[in-house]
């Protein structure tokens, strides 16, 4: 990914469309890939009740569950449909504002077509777009019955979350006594958690503009595509931990050791090294029993 060459919002989309425009189908690959490993994971998926949290305006995820046989909801912040033309940027200006308007209209003229046929490429067949329910929710309180999703699922989507104790509540609420969630969380102290373009690939490509870990340290450049919440490893940890009984809490890839230099290691001494090395962490689990949630409330 090449730094940014203009400054502000106008350089970050100049970045975001040629990263988009070279990266399109190692984005595909790259969701099949997670999809195969979660299958792997929690087994087949065919009639499991699942809810996508944040499906984004690809909707990818929802896509690949519905491909194995899922009933699948997914649910975002903002507008997402799977049709075009001018009724639905209409709509999502009314709803989501200009901004987001554009950048749903970029995606659909320039990367959707290229990008859905290698996720089809990726997994041997069509995606059924006609088969996944898509809907818009508040930010914390699903459209959604108590008790009526086997699974809730989120890929990179956490971090971006205001107020995760109520989100995860209103998972607790919707799922089924059992039910499971499956969660990647981006992790905010990484190289890459500041979501800044020019850190995308850290290892790969390093920044040489951008400062490692600015986002922890000066803060010089702030323009990102979305908000973050900055919370840390242990502030989800215990989140979670309240309504989940935690099958695993696995800690994805390792990103930056080679920039971690003795000087930065001590400027950002507040974090751990594992703190500042992984790039995300994936959660497995089930729903705890009303009785371990007051237990846990009391403790």
């Amino acid at each position: 990914m090449p730094d940014p060459i203009l400054p502000g919002r106008i350089g970050l989309y100049a970045s975001m469309l040629h990263y988009g425009l070279t990266g399109y189908r190692d984005f595909a690959r790259e969701h099949a890939g997670f999809f195969e490993a979660m299958r792997a994971d929690e087994g087949p998926f065919a009639d499991r009740h699942v809810l996508d949290v944040g499906c984004g305006k690809s909707y990818w995820l929802s896509l690949l569950l519905a491909a194995d046989g899922a009933h699948v909801v997914g649910v975002d912040t903002e507008l997402v449909d799977a049709q075009r033309g001018a009724a639905k940027y209409a709509r999502i200006l009314r709803v989501n504002g200009a901004e987001r308007a554009l950048r749903t209209a970029a995606w659909d003229v320039l990367f959707a077509n290229g990008y859905y046929r290698e996720l089809e490429r990726c997994i041997g067949h069509a995606l059924p777009h006609e088969k996944v329910t898509l809907k818009v929710y508040d930010g914390s309180h699903f459209p959604l019955p108590d008790a009526s999703v086997d699974l809730v699922v989120s890929h990179e989507v956490f971090e971006h979350i205001a107020d995760v104790p109520a989100v995860l509540a209103d998972v607790a609420r919707v799922l089924r006594p059992g039910g499971r969630i499956y969660i990647y969380i981006h992790n905010f102290t990484s190289l890459s958690g500041g979501h800044h373009i020019a850190w995308k690939h850290p290892d790969k490509r390093p920044s040489r503009k951008v400062p490692p870990w600015d986002h922890l340290r000066e803060r010089r450049f702030v323009d990102i595509p979305s908000w973050l919440n900055s919370l840390r490893e242990h502030d989800y940890r215990a989140m979670f931990e309240h309504w989940f009984e935690i099958d695993e809490w696995r800690a994805t890839e390792e990103e930056g050791r080679a920039l971690l230099t003795a000087d930065i290691r001590r400027e950002l001494a507040q974090f751990s090294e594992r703190e500042l090395l992984t790039k995300g962490f994936l959660v497995r689990g089930k729903l705890r029993s009303v009785q371990q949630v007051s237990k846990a409330a009391i403790a």
